[in-house]
């Protein structure tokens, strides 16, 4: 579906889905600089462009800029909360989206405007109702381009008002992989920031310990404590990915045989996992929620 996304004269609106935080905007931008005929590294300047993603907050409370798509992915793993000293938002704003409007308001440069929303589903409760507004009447010739990786928190009306395209791009992995190659696979990313974060070492090191707490060999307590040194998110994206390789070889090596305990466990931490995962973007206290996880992993 990616590829009927297209960036002409006309004013078209855009929600493209996609997990992979990387690539979607790639794909945005490299059809913007197509159309535009201007080199990538020149796109956040060009006046008829405008971008918005989750604020970057002084000590004043004011935004000052938002999060490039690097800092949005490196957030997404829990692996910066700040940039700069300035601490990062947790919701598009309202003030952002006014921004937008005003953005809207002027004429173009050349023959048209663009806006890229990235990360769209963090819109608050009234920066989305204020989008909706500017859709439907913004007069200029503008094309909205919103980005996010699932559409269940994006409000119904504004994807009536989008093109909805998804785009998930094929992941090749070895038949037989370790859990190690798996996950790199699938995260690529990741890689680039290996020695800036030591990446590597941390996601062997998760997955040893979740081997120790399904076999019982290890003090989920002990576990918690050691974890609480590391990145939340990557903890449950590493998680997230462990039952995802351990679920889909039980299944090829076990065909036809009824289903272990241990596979059942996992099936319902994974289920846990999304819920986990909002209770920390809600403030819920980080070492109370990595005791639980680590406790029934290991009960």
């Amino acid at each position: 579906m990616i590829n009927n996304f297209c960036i002409d004269s006309k004013s078209k609106n855009y929600l493209i889905l996609s997990s992979d935080i990387k690539l979607r905007y790639e794909v945005v931008v490299n059809k913007i600089c197509e159309y535009l005929k201007i080199s990538e590294n020149k796109i956040l300047e060009n006046p008829d462009i405008k971008y918005v993603s989750l604020p970057i907050v002084d000590k004043s409370g004011n935004t000052v800029s938002s999060l490039s798509n690097k800092e949005l992915l490196m957030r997404e793993y829990g692996l910066i909360d700040n940039v700069d000293s300035n601490r990062i938002g947790n919701e598009i704003t309202i003030s952002q989206i006014r921004d937008i409007i005003s953005f809207t308001q002027i004429s173009a440069h050349k023959t048209k405007k663009i806006v890229i929303l990235n990360g769209a589903s963090s819109m608050n409760k009234e920066a989305s109702s204020a989008l909706l507004k500017t859709l439907e009447e913004v007069s200029s010739n503008c094309s909205f381009i919103l980005l996010s990786s699932s559409s269940n928190s994006i409000h119904e009306t504004i994807r009536s008002r989008c093109q909805v395209l998804s785009y998930e791009p094929n992941i090749y992995i070895e038949k037989d992989s370790d859990f190690h190659n798996f996950f790199l696979s699938k995260h690529p990313f990741l890689r680039e920031l290996d020695a800036e974060f030591n990446i590597i070492d941390l996601v062997e090191n998760i997955s040893i310990a979740i081997d120790g707490l399904l076999e019982k060999r290890l003090d989920p307590i002990d576990v918690s404590n050691n974890w609480s040194k590391f990145h939340f998110n990557l903890i449950l994206c590493v998680v997230n990915e462990y039952i995802i390789y351990n679920c889909k070889r039980f299944i090829i090596k076990s065909s036809g045989q009824s289903l272990d305990n241990n596979f059942k466990k996992l099936i319902d931490i994974y289920n846990m996992l999304p819920n986990i995962r909002k209770n920390f973007n809600l403030n819920i206290n980080t070492k109370y929620l990595l005791n639980n996880l680590t406790i029934e992993l290991a009960t």
